[in-house]
């Protein structure tokens, strides 16, 4: 079996300051400065015969174009297959709007050119490695904003890529699923929010390149004291925290632990916590879906509703009615914002195309990509299907869908729901497609 090798690779992406910004359709105005800057964060393996590269940008999502760009960059300047790359987002809401153009753009250009900067570098930086991940309780940051008994993300899962000749990580992955929206519509300064503050704990206290994977993380918020920058510190000092923690426990991994027993005179092995992973073959998939889209309501029909409803709602006694009412509304109302926008580019096609990308990194480790924004019980769900001890989830990754909310969520109604594109179907043919791919790489 030959040795997996790892590498990491950062390159600046933050644009120029006087652009819109994206992630509140309430937010007025151009960028008015860079408070922290944006990134693109890549970690690749190697195994001789495979590369596989993982790439995190500091951006709300990252677009079709982007993507294919980025592609056709790597596959030209690095021979790497479009399967072997992945363009995911952090989903940051304080950065640039024009991520998901509908033709190419300047940006996209320079975007897609950092990012293989960053890609680049990883590769060149291509070292011996042992994997090692293990999971820890974070639980106090989020909080699921459709419901508050409702499920979040409670553990975070951490990959660790550790020099074979020992010491710290080269790349320390942290899986998560929590929107990066500690900062507020009013901010107008780029900022990673989150996860930035907890890529740069990590790194201070660890060294090497720390890279935060988003999960599926559509109906997950964080939870804040104030929408401020020290808020952006703490909540990332939390979950970095924990990470940091996880990685000095998974050092003794393969290497062993002990305590002297002064009663036997014996020095006791005391067990490390994760696990060592098992080398495999890297490999990778992808498979596209044809998605139907669902129909526009004229806008006419949806104040009609609204109206309805909101009179119900101030003749409702029950609480409990007037949540249900107010989730109705709040979905005809984001469905109305949405018809109200210009239109831009080509006609809105019936028919989406959609990406699931599958990852194999260990025999006990996978990694699958979801194109949009899903609801934590989605990713869940794939986990438990798939079979695999270790899988990671990244969403909002190689391109843009939007939010992909359950079909049971429909009948909740919800802003999720009035921001959905796709048929209710969508998200099962999506998760049967994330299970499918993962459980094609261990076939045989």
């Amino acid at each position: 079996m030959a040795r997996l090798l790892a590498g990491a690779g950062t390159a600046n992406i933050t644009p120029e300051i006087g652009i819109p910004m994206g992630g509140y359709g309430a937010r007025q105005g151009t960028s008015t400065g860079i408070h922290d800057r944006l990134f693109a964060r890549t970690v690749a393996f190697a195994d001789g015969a495979t590369t596989l590269v993982i790439s995190v940008c500091d951006l709300v999502g990252v677009g079709a174009q982007v993507v294919d760009r980025v592609r056709q960059l790597a596959a030209a300047e690095l021979a790497l297959p479009p399967a072997n790359v992945l363009v995911a987002a952090t989903h940051t809401h304080s950065g640039p709007l024009a991520v998901n153009p509908a033709e190419p753009t300047p940006f996209t250009e320079t975007l897609a050119r950092g990012i293989l900067r960053s890609i680049k570098d990883a590769v060149a930086a291509l070292q011996p490695v042992s994997l090692r991940v293990g999971t820890v309780t974070v639980d106090t940051i989020s909080q699921n904003r459709r419901d508050p008994a409702g499920p979040i993300e409670t553990v975070a899962t951490v990959l660790a890529a550790t020099p074979e000749s020992g010491g710290r990580p080269v790349v320390t992955l942290v899986n998560y699923a929590c929107h990066s929206t500690v900062l507020e519509y009013d901010n107008m300064q780029y900022s990673p929010d989150f996860p930035g503050a907890m890529v740069r704990f990590c790194e201070r206290e660890i060294g090497g390149t720390a890279v935060y994977l988003q999960g599926a993380a559509g109906d997950i918020n964080p939870v804040w004291m104030r929408h401020d920058f020290a808020e952006v510190e703490r909540v990332g000092g939390i979950l970095g925290a924990a990470a940091t923690r996880l990685i000095h426990e998974l050092e003794p991994l393969g290497n062993g632990q002990w305590c002297i027993n002064l009663s036997w005179s014996e020095d006791i092995e005391k067990p490390a916590a994760g696990t060592l992973l098992t080398s495999a073959p890297l490999a990778a998939t992808q498979l596209i879906l044809e998605l139907p889209r669902r129909p526009k309501r004229s806008q006419a029909d949806l104040e009609a509703e609204i109206d309805q409803l909101e009179g119900q709602r101030s003749a409702a006694a029950d609480l409990t009615a007037r949540h249900q009412l107010t989730a109705r509304i709040n979905q005809l109302r984001t469905e109305w914002a949405v018809a109200s926008r210009p239109a831009n580019g080509p006609p809105r096609a019936a028919i989406a195309l959609a990406e699931v990308q599958a990852m194999r990194l260990s025999e006990d480790c996978a990694l699958v990509s979801l194109p949009g924004e899903f609801f934590v019980e989605t990713g869940n769900a794939i986990r438990a299907a798939s079979g695999i001890p270790n899988l990671l989830i990244a969403g909002y990754a190689n391109a843009m869908l939007g939010y992909v909310p359950p079909e049971s969520a429909f009948a909740l109604a919800g802003y999720e729901v009035g921001r959905a594109d796709l048929e209710p179907t969508a998200e099962r043919a999506i998760s049967e497609a994330a299970v499918a791919a993962v459980r094609s790489l261990y076939a045989g």
